[in-house]
């Protein structure tokens, strides 16, 4: 018999949107009146007097504002509230002008983080917890241009960042810089690509404290190409002169990028 009315009551209160506070008061008070009413009667009958869960769902819903004790009241004041923050979670923002469909200017964000759904930006700036955009930023970023916790874009900056330039604590891409990173082009504390500088490398061309190569300058071991005692005394040339010797057609902006770095 317990177990009939609890169902039944978990069915009402499916169907009402309140406070859980509220919905546990309507809970108790459902529960109780049945318990009562099952002492004379048989459950089935009790239940099939009541009417079906949504129907008693909208008759509470629609009688509960006209309880006037002070415990209801206080129940009632938080639903408002509540309710008023949940259709007021998020301040946004969209410019008027707008450009291949999307606003110039598109930002959305939640006023206190963990409640409601994440708010999404799109437009051609955006700015938002999930940002969508030529230019983004936001805890998750994707764009042309992204900044964010996680971004994905051309040029992607983050804590974690996949793009074509990537910059991040972890950071995939064509060319990476991160803590590690991976990428045609990789520098970082762990660096594996086709060319790789960082505290431990790997790649075609390998240039760090620990380098695994064809390609290599180390301060832990000799390479094919050069052997280092320590790689804080490497000279942009040796990093140029070795890069060629793996690939003597590569554009000299790319050995830039990597002379730039060598300590």
């Amino acid at each position: 018999m317990d177990a009939k009315i609890e169902s039944y009551v978990k069915e009402v209160i499916c169907h009402i949107t309140a406070h859980k506070a509220l919905k546990d008061r309507i809970a108790k008070d459902l529960r109780s009146h049945i318990s009562i009413a099952v002492k004379n009667e048989n459950i089935d009958v009790v239940i099939a007097r009541m009417g079906r869960p949504e129907e008693v769902a909208k008759e509470f819903m629609s009688t509960m504002y006209e309880e006037k004790n002070p415990e209801m009241e206080k129940l009632i004041h938080q639903q408002v509230q509540t309710q008023y923050f949940l259709n007021n979670y998020f301040y946004e923002y969209k410019s008027k002008k707008i450009l291949f469909g999307l606003p110039l200017v598109h930002i959305k964000l939640r006023r206190g983080w963990g409640m409601g759904k994440p708010a999404v930006a799109k437009g051609i700036i955006a700015l938002g917890d999930i940002s969508i955009g030529v230019i983004s930023m936001g805890a998750v970023s994707l764009g042309g241009l992204s900044l964010g916790a996680i971004s994905l874009g051309l040029l992607a900056l983050g804590g974690a960042a996949v793009g074509g330039v990537s910059l991040g604590g972890l950071a995939i891409g064509l060319l990476a810089v991160g803590g590690c990173a991976v990428g045609l082009g990789a520098i970082g504390g762990a660096a594996f690509g086709k060319i790789a500088l960082g505290g431990y490398a790997k790649g075609v061309v390998a240039i760090g404290g620990k380098a695994i190569g064809e390609y290599i300058i180390s301060g832990n071991a000799a390479g094919s190409s050069y052997s280092l005692e320590t790689v804080g005394h490497l000279a942009p040339e040796q990093v140029s002169n070795l890069i060629k010797s793996a690939y003597p057609n590569i554009s000299e902006w790319i050995i830039k990028i990597f002379t730039f770095f060598v300590p």
